[in-house]
């Protein structure tokens, strides 16, 4: 049975027989009914969930209407500058795909003491901008003594058939989380969600991990690279990408969002007294070299999550900055065009930081 308690302002756990509506607390969560699937489509294949392996999100309408521009749809908060519609559900499942390749087919970077916890005590594990939830679910699956709460500032791209040891809840990271702590909190890409003061949102993180609980961060940095430092291959990266780089960088400045936070959140983590901090970075052609076939199958992941990546990252951002829609599309197709041009040959970067809480002397 679905449970709500006030006092720690978050819903631990939820069923398919729950219809209950949740009302809106104080906390900045946005409470949800259960949305039932009554004519859910057959599984396809192994991946999908039956009815006796799953539940019903708790997830809700936004209450806000939605922004159209630019030919999408973005959440009515105003706040995250990447759609909410079929182009990032794609470009989110071409990510999620990437970032499995980097990390060899594992879900995390993170060493996770998972052999310790079972269904019926699980690890509690919070995934902070879950987007289309693939990963709160795919987690969820693979790991049964795991219970996940995946939260985001919009409900668009939120499924609503999921396994039972899931329940996604509308929150804004921005703002004071409720009382609850985790064993594990997974944050991916949430440079898209306009966050200014990444300090603060590590430290609400850290707060409510437990002691000797980790956190992972994972990042794809804005910016094109003409080397890779771990093979010495020297490359070239073609103007029209510079250009983009340089006016992509300016754009984040005047409206005071940082996009490339990933390269300070070690020392922030160190300050905030983390320990067993580590960074792992893949580095990723955007042409077609190299004759790796792991690489080759990132180049691919990368790619597609680029074609439509691009235009997400970029259209609301240079608007909101002055930008008119059709400079801004012409800079994106000259991108495009050098990034599939066989002569040059540049890189993308993935970045992981992960972390430990650090355990009281003691105990």
């Amino acid at each position: 049975m679905s449970r709500y308690d006030p006092d720690r302002s978050s819903i631990t756990a939820s069923s398919a027989t729950s219809k209950s509506d949740m009302a809106q607390s104080n906390d900045g969560l946005h409470r949800m009914n259960h949305l039932r699937v009554d004519d859910a489509s057959p599984a396809e294949d192994d991946d999908d969930y039956s009815d006796t392996t799953s539940n019903y999100s708790t997830i809700s309408e936004d209450t806000l209407p939605l922004i159209r521009e630019y030919g999408h749809t973005y959440h009515g908060s105003g706040q995250l500058l990447t759609p909410n519609d079929a182009s990032e559900a794609h470009r989110l499942t071409a990510q999620h795909e990437l970032f499995q390749l980097c990390l060899n087919g594992s879900l995390a970077d993170s060493k996770l003491p998972l052999d310790q916890y079972t269904p019926e005590d699980p690890m509690e594990i919070l995934d902070v901008g879950a987007g289309t939830g693939i990963w709160a679910c795919e987690m969820a699956k693979r790991y049964p003594q795991t219970s996940i709460l995946g939260i985001d500032l919009s409900s668009a791209l939120l499924p609503e058939d999921v396994p039972p040891n899931v329940t996604f809840e509308i929150a804004d990271a921005t703002e004071t989380w409720p009382n609850r702590t985790y064993d594990f909190i997974h944050m991916r890409s949430l440079a898209g969600g306009g966050v200014r003061d990444w300090n603060a949102l590590l430290a609400e993180a850290y707060e409510h991990l437990n002691p000797g609980g980790q956190i992972e961060i994972a990042e794809i940095r804005p910016h094109f690279f003409d080397a890779d430092p771990e093979s010495g291959e020297k490359g070239e990266v073609g103007t029209a990408c510079r250009e983009y780089e340089k006016i992509f960088e300016e754009m984040c400045i005047k409206l005071g969002i940082d996009y490339d936070p990933i390269h300070r959140v070690p020392e922030i983590l160190n300050n905030l007294g983390a320990d067993l901090i580590r960074v792992r970075v893949d580095w990723l052609p955007f042409q077609n070299w190299g004759s790796d076939p792991v690489t080759q199958q990132k180049r691919k992941a990368l790619a597609e999550m680029v074609e439509c990546g691009i235009e997400n990252w970029t259209l609301r951002l240079f608007g909101l900055g002055g930008w008119e829609e059709k400079a801004t599309r012409a800079l994106l197709d000259r991108v495009r065009e050098e990034m599939n041009d066989p002569k040059l040959r540049s890189l993308g970067k993935v970045a992981f930081v992960t972390a430990r809480k650090e355990i009281a002397s003691g105990k």
